[in-house]
């Protein structure tokens, strides 16, 4: 005991710190700020498997859903900065620093550990409209301002700023229509009650295989792999557009460094696994390389996009 503490003493005299060599020797609490079942909650279950096997400790998923997200994220940045608290983030944490007055949160109290998996969204048209392309979308629009209207899963989300963007871009006028999440909104889009809307791969392709609805562009900049038929937005008739969904993880600010590059290094890992990838790919997306520098400048990069986007379609919540 006595040398194990002249040890310590010597560590801390050199300004060294314990914590790594031992870290994690209790359970680690992985915050997902939406309910279970969705692709944010089944990426972190992926992850904290995987993170237990290497790492000997239990990973718990906490899902603490509402208010957008803002619930759970705001818990993610109050917690001890011990690395035994983590939060998964999405487009929606970005977002919702400018939608939401006060989300409860603010980025920089989050220290970037890794972007874990990107994913395209998909345009989807039904039959009806008679277009093909965004190209023809955007002449139908500029045909009969206000005449077209697209579906979202919610006022704010990712999709829906994302043909806002298409919007802006092409200066054209269609009607915003928000349902209460993704399933109402794509059932009205079978059904022809609304024409247009921006879903995810997992959720939209199956339709376009069915043949019940087009699949007009993608939103990243290159073809997914998923439908490498399907060309991207840019391609089609708005050069330079990118736009996708992802999920990553953080710790709150303040966590040791050395504890933010082991977490780094150990989920890039997880991610390059071929059983993760394979996995990822059947949920409509893929895994990203990252750690926690290039996560921090995808994260500015992030606000730098969505803000602006958010302002000038005028969206807010309360």
């Amino acid at each position: 005991m006595i040398a194990r503490r002249a040890v310590i003493a010597m560590l801390l005299t050199l300004g060294a710190t314990p914590t790594l060599a031992a870290y994690p020797d209790r359970p680690v609490r992985i915050i997902v700020p939406y309910a279970p079942g969705g692709p944010a909650d089944v990426t972190a279950r992926l992850l904290a498997a995987k993170l237990q096997e290497r790492l000997g400790q239990s990973f718990v998923i906490d899902n603490r859903s509402g208010a957008g997200g803002n619930i759970g994220t705001a818990a993610g940045a109050q917690a001890p900065a011990d690395g035994y608290t983590l939060t998964v983030i999405t487009p929606a944490q970005i977002i919702n620093t400018t939608l939401f007055a006060k989300p409860g949160y603010e980025l920089r109290e989050f220290a970037p550990l890794a972007l874990l998996n990107v994913a395209p969204a998909l345009l989807l048209a039904h039959p009806k409209l008679g277009v093909n392309s965004v190209a023809e979308v955007i002449a139908a629009a500029k045909a009969k301002p206000g005449a077209i209207s697209f579906a979202s899963q919610g006022t704010g989300v990712a999709p829906h700023l994302m043909m806002e963007m298409i919007k802006k871009a092409a200066g054209i006028d269609m009607v915003h229509v928000p349902y209460r999440g993704s399933a109402p909104a794509l059932n009205d889009l079978v059904a022809g009650n609304v024409p247009l809307m921006m879903d995810s791969m997992i959720t939209g392709l199956p339709h376009v295989r069915a043949g019940t609805l087009k699949g007009l562009a993608v939103s990243t900049a290159k073809r997914s792999s998923l439908a490498p038929d399907i060309p991207t937005v840019a391609e089609s008739g708005i050069p330079g557009f990118e736009a996708f969904l992802w999920y990553g993880i953080v710790a709150p600010a303040q966590t040791p460094a050395d504890i933010v590059q082991k977490l780094g290094s150990e989920i890039a890992a997880v991610m390059k696994l071929p059983e993760i990838r394979e996995r990822l790919i059947a949920l409509g997306s893929e895994p990203a390389e990252s750690g926690p520098e290039s996560f921090a400048a995808f994260i500015k990069s992030e606000a730098e996009k969505w803000g602006p986007i958010v302002v000038s379609s005028g969206a807010r919540a309360e």
